[in-house]
């Protein structure tokens, strides 16, 4: 007679025990301990023990994987329930795979807890080595897959959709939106396959699930069944939702920017662009229009804009093709305003992905420095230029006679008795006599002469390439023109005379003050030769 330990009241024939002339295989496992409770002399035979006790002692549970751990809890509840579950099982009694189908039904065990009792029974459905395979695929497979009729009621799921959702157990329960999930159900009749992304139950809550569903034929009733696999995509959503988030900020600062921003790629596509860059350049067309354009055509359309339309092409195509950072280039437009332009190649991990360009108007700055320029290089009063600009000038002058360029000479002059005019005129009225000093200079010296305002009454004027002969001839024109010219003054019409001193720069002089002390000199001597004329010291 058979030992049954913890099996229920066997049926005696005899000496045999009933179960024991079973050609099928019948055992009693217990789940929570993960140990057999009984096993007939068929099923003894299948897990190849040569007695009940051996089978009853053996360790199961370095054999069974996690996914058979998770697959034997959902049948607990299920089985307590009144259930009996019919399914393939592959097992493994001598290390060599052996398929089975099995009917599971509850079995109350003597220490009152729950055991499963599993018949070996003949199924109608025979299932090849290939389906068998993919009936172990799915079993262990990551996937979530859950099978249901075409009333939306569970009728079977994998581990992994066990261990995600184990409570929930109809398809509107695996949505948390209802409503589609009561759309899905006469779509899926419409259309064999159906794919989404959707958020689901969970049981640690709401998750991103990639949901592919089909329609399929369940193969012991032949009446439809829905089949739905779904993968937890909820990390790859959480990072697409950071990408959108750092784009639109991004997107933002771009828009914020007082910049014209030109993002190409590496084959000199636009990439985007922002509507600082299209004001600069009178773009009508809206920033994100100009994706997809050819660079190459947009700066030949564009270059008329500049005063150096070839150069500002060239430019271009050489920073495209040396791939070296430029922080500032300035661009003069032919409408009289100035861009500055900075180049910024793009580089991942050593490899080129295209360059950013950034424009921004700088009109309003170089227009200021200008402004200053002028106001540190020009004698307020007269407009002529100032001493320090006298220096420069001189400094470059000289150089250009030293080395042979050209000759050159100064006139150095100073009006006659000015302080007797401000003394009895006054300052205001002194002043529109530098002024008319000033203009008379202007009028009668060549563009290239620079006339200066050095000091009080005193002037200097550099003419470059111009010989000495030529110089004191231009200065006795000066000295007649100014003597003729009348000062309106407030009281009564006046005029007055300058005293000028003529002299050359020499490729010898070893500084500027050496031409200016010669200057001096001469313009004291035409001063001593009674005022009203002109010296020259050479």
């Amino acid at each position: 007679m058979t030992i049954f330990q913890d099996a229920p009241q066997a049926v005696v024939f005899g000496d045999d025990a009933l179960l024991d002339r079973l050609h099928t295989p019948v055992w009693i496992f217990d789940i929570e301990q993960e140990k057999m409770r009984y096993a007939n002399a068929a099923a003894l035979r299948f897990w190849e023990a040569e007695a009940p006790q051996e089978l009853y002692n053996r360790d199961f549970s370095p054999t069974m994987s996690e996914a058979t751990r998770r697959r034997l809890a959902d049948y607990l509840p299920r089985l307590t329930g009144g259930e009996v579950i019919d399914e393939h099982w592959s097992f493994y009694p001598g290390g060599q795979a052996v398929s089975l189908h099995c009917r599971c039904s509850h079995l109350v065990m003597s220490d009152g807890r729950s055991g499963m009792l599993v018949e070996g029974v003949d199924s109608a459905v025979s299932l090849d080595a290939s389906s068998l395979r993919a009936l172990e695929a799915v079993r262990h497979s990551s996937m979530m897959v859950s099978v249901f009729d075409d009333k939306g009621r569970l009728l079977v799921r994998n581990p992994a959709a066990l261990e995600a959702r184990g409570a929930l157990a109809s398809f509107h329960d695996c949505f948390t939106d209802r409503d589609l999930a009561e759309r899905l159900l006469p779509q899926l009749e419409q259309e064999s396959r159906c794919s989404l992304e959707a958020i689901m139950r969970h049981n640690d809550g709401a998750r991103w699930h990639h949901v592919d569903m089909c329609h399929a034929t369940d193969p012991e009733t032949g009446r439809p069944m829905i089949v739905m696999g779904e993968l937890d995509i909820t990390s790859r959503k959480v990072l697409e939702g950071a990408q959108r988030v750092s784009h639109r900020q991004l997107e933002v600062v771009i828009e914020g920017l007082d910049l014209g921003l030109l993002l190409e790629d590496e084959h000199r596509r636009v990439i985007v662009a922002n509507q600082a860059f299209c004001d600069l350049f009178g773009i009508e067309a809206p920033p994100e229009s100009l994706a997809g354009m050819d660079c190459r055509e947009a700066a030949q359309s564009t270059k008329g804009y500049f005063t150096e339309p070839d150069a500002f092409v060239a430019r271009i195509e050489e920073l495209v093709v040396t791939r070296r950072k430029q922080t500032r280039d300035l661009l003069a437009m032919a409408n009289g305003r100035f861009l500055e332009r900075a180049y910024t190649p793009l580089f991942v991990a050593d490899e080129y992905h295209g360059h950013l360009w950034a424009y921004r108007d700088v009109t309003r700055q170089k227009r200021q420095q200008a402004f200053w320029a002028h106001q540190a290089s020009t004698d307020p009063l007269t407009g002529l230029a100032n001493r320090r600009s006298f220096e420069e000038a001189a400094q470059r002058v000289a150089r250009s006679v030293e080395g042979g360029e050209f000759e050159a000479a100064l006139l150095m002059i100073d009006i006659d008795r000015f302080k007797a005019i401000n003394d009895s005129l006054g300052h205001a009225e002194g002043d529109k006599g530098l002024k008319l000093l000033a203009n008379t200079l202007r009028d009668n010296l060549r563009p290239s002469d620079l006339p200066c305002r050095t000091g009080g009454e005193e002037f200097m004027v550099i003419m470059p390439d111009m010989a000495h002969e030529e110089a004191e001839s231009v200065a006795w024109r000066l000295l007649r023109r100014i003597a003729e010219a009348t000062v309106d003054a407030q009281e009564l019409p006046f005029h007055f005379t300058v005293s000028i001193g003529v002299t050359r720069f020499r490729p010898s002089d070893a500084n500027i003050s050496a031409v200016t002390q010669r200057a001096d000199a001469a313009m004291y001597q035409a001063k001593d030769d009674g005022r009203n004329c002109v010296a020259a010291r050479w």
